[in-house]
């Protein structure tokens, strides 16, 4: 298809749907044991955004699942460039890390056999959602701002040092804005995992869903969670030395707390972006596909499927000072780490730095 636009400035196009399986379909997670679905405390969703800068188009969408596997993510990136004529190198694919989840980031001769269709149609509703942005395109402006969320997340165990205290806490926000001052999209960045509610039987997006929702009702055609490196980080003050936890329910209410604290702060911080249309869209993908940048303006997306602790990503602000960094990592998964840190920096720098991306 032919996405045209009046100028070669940014516009976006925004659109969301649906995925949640049928109840008696399997949740399974990162804690608890495989289960049947009995109830829907709230829709999982497929969330996309188109950008356009300059002759350049990306896409960037997210599911609100715990992972999503290599050769899963395949069909879905062809059946996106199917649709909408986007190179496939340009389509970036996320997830929540919602612990509530269909086995999606499993093998797929591991997948219950009540699957096989799920996965068969999902590409296409993804692709479809994906083709409503696409044509929805119209003139936008984006912007960047980091603010402070302290109290909300802890450790998993004690750490003494500040800087990694202060990258714990970090909110980072990425607001598109219409021509008529509606918020198209907002993306946040946080570093904390989707798993707050137990061992449940409803199919739940979370707190990501519950935070999306709350921020789209509050005016955001969509809003988009990015799980940042959070694999030694834990909601609330669940640190593994804590026998005297809050929420130890762990019920969709405890989620919904969380999420409404992070969906307030997060309409407060983006009141104070400053948004500009000429942000050109370039991107870049590693040889093996397991790690990319998105870059919009002065703003990069950073996505690996490594399973990478909060020191990755103050590690990656520290070598890419010139640009406002929102960092995703595992989309894929996996429980543990792909690469060594210190290895994994030096790929991620030389990706963004040699795409032309930065600075």
């Amino acid at each position: 298809m032919s996405l045209s636009t009046v100028d070669n400035l940014l516009h976006v196009g925004v659109s969301q749907a649906p995925i949640t399986p049928p109840i008696g379909f399997t949740i399974a997670g990162p804690e608890f044991p495989d289960r049947s679905a009995r109830a829907i405390d709230d829709d999982l969703a497929v969330r996309c955004i188109i950008f356009k800068s300059y002759d350049t188009t990306a896409a960037l969408v997210s599911l609100d699942v715990h992972g999503i596997a290599d050769w899963l993510k395949i069909l879905i990136s062809q059946a996106i460039a199917k649709s909408t004529c986007i190179p496939r190198n340009n389509i970036t694919v996320l997830t929540t890390g919602n612990g509530i989840s269909p086995p999606l980031w499993r093998d797929e001769n591991d997948l219950p056999d009540q699957y096989r269709n799920y996965v068969a149609y999902l590409p296409d509703i993804i692709a479809g959602t994906t083709l409503d942005a696409a044509q929805s395109l119209e003139p936008a402006a984006v912007g960047t701002v980091t603010a402070a969320l302290p109290n909300l997340s802890c450790f998993a165990t004690p750490s003494n040092d500040e800087a990694l205290e202060t990258e714990r806490e970090t909110l980072q926000l990425t607001v598109i804005q219409t021509a008529d001052d509606r918020t198209a999209c907002i993306l946040y960045n946080f570093a904390c995992p989707a798993t707050i509610i137990g061992n449940t039987s409803a199919w739940t997006a979370d707190f990501p869903g519950i935070a999306s929702s709350a921020l789209e009702q509050a005016g955001a055609d969509i809003a988009i969670f990015i799980q940042g490196a959070s694999a030694d980080i834990r909601p609330f003050d669940w640190s593994d030395d804590n026998s005297d936890i809050s929420h130890a329910e762990r019920q969709w209410s405890d989620a919904q707390a969380f999420a409404i604290l992070l969906a307030t702060q997060t309409i407060r911080a983006a009141s104070n972006v400053i948004t500009r249309r000429n942000a050109p869209v370039k991107t870049a993908t590693s040889g093996n596909g397991d790690m990319s940048a998105l870059k919009i303006g002065d703003t990069t997306f950073v996505t690996t499927n490594s399973h990478q602790s909060i020191q990755f990503a103050a590690d990656l602000r520290t070598a890419l000072p010139e640009t406002k960094l929102l960092v995703s990592t595992n989309p894929a998964g996996g429980m543990t780490s792909a690469n060594q840190r210190s290895s994994l920096l030096a790929k991620t720098v030389e990706l963004v730095d040699q795409s032309g991306i930065y600075p």
